[in-house]
């Protein structure tokens, strides 16, 4: 009948599974999602809902960062940035350190106590995410 059921559609992983129990009406979905239940029509519009809410906090959370917008390391906050972000950003603030001396470390790892200014640590959490400002030595 060339109609496009849900079956068809995949949702974001981050949803997780669709409701087990839906009603039996057939109801045009959100999106590119094709024809569905009403109830599967309005987990969609929560979840859209959901999504549009966490956006709204992360520009909220971009714009009050970029007043450290154009600021290097050090002094331009990581903390919250991935390892990888943070190392990026502290070889681009200062030119004299070398790759191999910026390491990514986890946030409770045992590391030696000497003091080299020519190396960073970038302690990570559990997520992955910088967890205190990496400073030299």
């Amino acid at each position: 009948n060339g109609e496009t059921t849900n079956m068809d559609q995949t949702f974001p992983p981050h949803w997780g599974p669709p409701p087990a129990a839906q009603t039996r009406d057939l109801v045009q979905l959100p999106g590119a999602y094709g024809r569905g239940s009403g109830t599967l029509r309005d987990w969609i519009l929560e979840k859209n809902a959901e999504d549009d809410a966490k956006f709204s906090v992360k520009m909220a959370e971009d714009d009050a960062n970029s007043a450290g917008a154009g600021k290097k390391w050090p002094d331009k906050d990581l903390v919250g940035l991935t390892g990888e972000e943070a190392k990026a950003a502290v070889l681009a603030g200062d030119s004299n350190l070398l790759a191999q001396n910026v390491q990514i470390v986890p946030h409770d790892a045992m590391v030696t106590m000497d003091f080299r200014e020519d190396r960073v640590r970038i302690f990570v959490g559990d997520d992955g995410k910088v967890a205190r400002q990496p400073i030299h030595g």
